[in-house]
C-alpha cells in the first residue's frame, strides 16, 4: 500500500482560520494585540511576527490567517509550540 507523504507541521508559522478570528472579535484588527500578546508572551518580546493570509481558496471557510515568526527564531521548543497552541485555544483561535 502506498502512503502519501505529508509534509511536516512548520511551528514557526501558526495558522489560524479567518473564519474563527470574525467569529470572536468580528475583524482581524481587532485581534491583533492579543495574538501578538500571545507570540510575545511565549517568545519573548524580541520575536518578530509576519502577518500573511491565505485566501486562495474559492470558499471563504478555509480561508487562514498565518503568523509567521520564522525569521526571528530558531528551532521552536515543544513547550513553547505548545504554550502557543493553548494561547490560540484560549482565545477560541483553535
Amino acid at each position: 500500500m502506498d502512503r502519501e507523504r505529508v509534509a511536516p507541521v512548520d511551528r514557526r508559522r501558526l495558522l489560524i482560520p479567518y473564519r474563527q478570528v470574525l467569529d470572536r472579535y468580528g475583524a482581524l484588527d481587532e485581534a491583533e494585540d492579543d495574538l501578538i500578546d500571545l507570540v510575545q508572551g511565549v517568545l519573548g518580546t524580541t520575536v518578530g511576527v509576519r502577518w500573511a493570509h491565505d485566501v486562495t481558496h474559492p470558499n471563504p471557510w478555509f480561508h487562514t490567517l498565518i503568523l509567521d515568526v520564522s525569521d526571528s527564531l530558531g528551532e521552536m521548543s515543544d513547550a513553547q509550540y505548545h504554550a502557543l497552541q493553548a494561547g490560540l485555544r484560549a482565545l477560541d483561535l483553535a
